[in-house]
């Protein structure tokens, strides 16, 4: 079932950034558009019945066909492992669905369908309402407020760093569909995890950014910073170390937020992929 709606995704993906329908036309060749036959359609199989390559022009097939096929049924399959054939499982399989194709939009074209976000937090509340009942929807509506208000500070503070939203309004979206989806006492948790993912891809991209341009002391101030954290949580847990690490922490947000000022072409990575992968890691190992 995951690989045949992961087929399925892959157009979704495609047409819902090509503005087409997704029913209409059928499949066929985003290069040649010619038709595809039925057997060109076979999820992962067909991909290596071709040899990754159009059966009319030759033209390579994206990898990204199999990779989502498997993904999806990677995520189906623990799905099923961990919560059985029952309800629960309907609504985590339709929320890994619309992370996932979220995800891959926005880090294809950094865009994102809200109206995807929009159906996961009402599934949300069914959710609660199926479990909890009314009160069960007030703790998902609590978590729809607290996920947006929480992002759009967020995003709203890089005003005060660099004149401009930190991310995107669709992150926004998203993070209320996941207070629809965690409710109120677990939302802060899942955009903290998300924040964790984000700068382990986000700070080494920016630091070898300023590292270009010649900036060494920010690099080097994150090099101590983290070492620093590292010694006091596991050599020396005093207010020497303390005092130092703070002082270092602070010479280092000093560079950064120079660093993102002067900075004209800004490189703004894709939250949308952060915040699924935590989401993920919640249903997984969470409280969900």
């Amino acid at each position: 079932m995951g690989l045949c709606l992961g087929s399925f995704y892959n157009v979704v993906i495609l047409r819902s950034l090509s503005g087409e329908s997704i029913v209409f036309p059928p499949s066929k060749c985003p290069k040649c558009q010619n038709k595809l036959y039925w057997w060109h359609n076979i999820p992962v199989l067909s991909y290596l019945i071709l040899r990754g390559k159009c059966y009319f022009c030759k033209e390579k097939i994206s990898i990204q066909y199999p990779i989502i096929e498997l993904v999806t049924m990677v995520l189906f399959g623990l799905s099923y492992w961990k919560f059985g054939l029952s309800v629960k499982t309907l609504f985590i399989i339709f929320w890994l669905s619309g992370l996932l194709i979220m995800t891959v939009t926005d880090l294809k074209e950094k865009l994102a369908d809200c109206n995807i976000a929009i159906a996961l937090g009402i599934s949300g509340l069914i959710y609660f309402f199926i479990i909890n009942g009314w009160h069960g929807v007030l703790h998902s509506v609590l978590g729809i407020i607290a996920g947006v208000v929480i992002m759009e500070i967020i995003a709203r503070s890089g005003f005060l760093i660099a004149g401009t939203r930190a991310m995107g309004e669709a992150d926004s979206y998203v993070a209320g569909a996941l207070g629809a989806m965690f409710g109120i006492f677990a939302i802060t948790k899942v955009l903290l995890y998300s924040l964790i993912v984000s700068a382990i891809f986000t700070v080494p991209v920016f630091l070898y950014n300023r590292f270009k341009n010649g900036d060494k002391l920010t690099c080097i101030m994150s090099v101590l910073f983290a070492l620093c954290g590292v010694l006091f949580e596991t050599v020396w847990q005093n207010y020497i170390m303390l005092a130092l690490f703070a002082l270092i922490g602070a010479i280092l947000i000093y560079g950064i937020l120079k660093g993102i000022r002067s900075e004209e072409n800004r490189n703004y990575l894709p939250y949308i992929p952060a915040l699924s992968l935590a989401a993920v890691y919640f249903i997984f190992f969470g409280i969900i």
